[in-house]
């Protein structure tokens, strides 16, 4: 006599699935809370950062019309006594300084952004140590600190310069370097600091970027 095959009985009890997010549910960090003096701090810090750069840059004509006036005792020849005079050099002077300030964040935000990510590629050991040294000096805060001596050394120079290709490498190179410099690392992370006002806020600080007189 054969056996019969037999189907197992399902089980009766009722089966509990497992939620599948619970294994990709990841703890968000949550940010501390900011005081309401920090972000006065941050935002009047902003304020004269976007004065002491775009402020400069979109009051450039009063420097050009200081060059070409025949009052004026920096350039030798006076340009206002040239034939023609030179006021395309003069204005890209200006245009020098104002490209290299935007240009410069294609630098600066990426360096900003692994600083805060702490992320560098590994480097060989012969160059390890002296990499760690300049990484453990760049921060923000020297960044910042470094553009404001790049502009007050590109202005400083610029008072003693006697021709229009000196005011090229000074208040053109230098001075919109370090705008640079200082620009980026204090407006790009402004905005994390508010919330509930963060479009007044920004507003405040971006108002003389859309002055033009």
């Amino acid at each position: 006599m054969t056996p019969t095959p037999t189907t197992p009985v399902a089980s009766t009890e009722p089966f509990e699935a497992e939620p599948e997010t619970a294994l990709h549910v990841h703890p968000v960090p949550t940010l501390p809370p900011v005081s309401r003096k920090k972000q006065v701090i941050v935002l009047l810090s902003a304020f004269v950062t976007i004065a002491l750069t775009i402020g400069y840059n979109q009051c450039f004509g009063v420097f050009q019309e200081f060059y070409l006036s025949p009052l004026q005792d920096v350039l030798v020849p006076s340009p206002a006594s040239q034939v023609p005079r030179p006021t395309a050099m003069l204005a890209f002077v200006g245009t020098l300084c104002y490209g290299l300030t935007w240009a410069g964040g294609i630098l600066v935000n990426p360096v900003i952004s692994r600083l805060e990510h702490g992320y560098w590629p590994a480097s060989p050991a012969s160059r390890g140590r002296w990499r760690r040294s300049v990484l453990r000096l760049l921060t923000p805060r020297t960044i910042t600190i470094s553009g404001v001596v790049i502009m007050t050394t590109g202005f400083t120079m610029a008072s003693f310069c006697h021709s229009i290709w000196q005011l090229l490498l000074t208040q053109g190179f230098l001075v919109g370097t370090g705008m640079s410099l200082l620009y980026f690392p204090l407006l790009a992370p402004a905005p994390e600091y508010f919330t509930n006002h963060r479009a007044t806020a920004m507003g405040f600080v971006s108002v003389l970027s859309k002055c033009r007189k």
